[in-house]
């Protein structure tokens, strides 16, 4: 589902605990990301849906100063002086992006650093949190679309695809090409549902 930015989704949602347990055996415990070296933080929000568990998905928009202008992405962002730790980091900047507060659903762990190719030694924790009430979005002028999509269809979507002049593995999702830091991101989430001993190297 894409909404242009400025409008709000209202997404009703199933009560369903399931998805917690799941996730909860294969991820890193919160209390661990305090002692986590990285410079930035993002947001994998999960929900569960007659479609099973959804990702939100945001497109950023363009604009020439910024590294990632146009891709797909999940909300998040840099480590600011002032912010505590990377969990104060990536509810900051979750809430200034897509009006989602996650300190309203539950977080349920987080996964391994990764590393951007665009912003060289900079370190990105992905926080996981699940929602399982109604979840408003509201986008802020750095993004330009998002879109709820099932992890379902993500996994089935993967493949090499030519974009930008070269091949890369990514995900074909909404007519976007999901690529780089947040195809890694969503592809090591995956690959630690089906087998937590398999989870992709950062």
């Amino acid at each position: 589902m894409n909404q242009e930015g400025g409008e709000v989704h209202r997404g009703v949602l199933q009560r369903d605990r399931t998805y917690e347990y799941e996730l909860s055996g294969v991820l890193r415990p919160i209390k661990s990301s305090k002692k986590v070296d990285a410079g930035a933080a993002v947001a994998i929000i999960l929900r569960p849906s007659s479609r099973g568990l959804e990702v939100l998905l945001v497109k950023r928009a363009a604009d020439p100063s910024d590294p990632w202008s146009g891709d797909m992405a999940l909300p998040g962002g840099r480590l600011h002086s002032n912010d505590e730790d990377l969990m104060e980091t990536v509810v900051r900047e979750t809430i200034e992006e897509t009006g989602i507060d996650l300190r309203n659903g539950r977080f349920l762990g987080t996964l391994d650093v990764a590393f951007s190719s665009l912003a060289s030694g900079l370190g990105i924790l992905p926080f996981v949190a699940l929602y399982d009430q109604e979840v408003y979005v509201k986008l802020n002028e750095e993004l330009s679309a998002f879109y709820w999509v099932p992890l379902e269809v993500m996994k089935q979507s993967k493949g090499k695809y030519y974009f930008r002049q070269s091949e890369v593995q990514a995900f074909l999702v909404e007519g976007e090409v999901v690529w780089g830091l947040t195809y890694r991101i969503i592809n090591n989430l995956l690959q630690l549902l089906e087998d937590p001993s398999e989870g992709e190297a950062s």
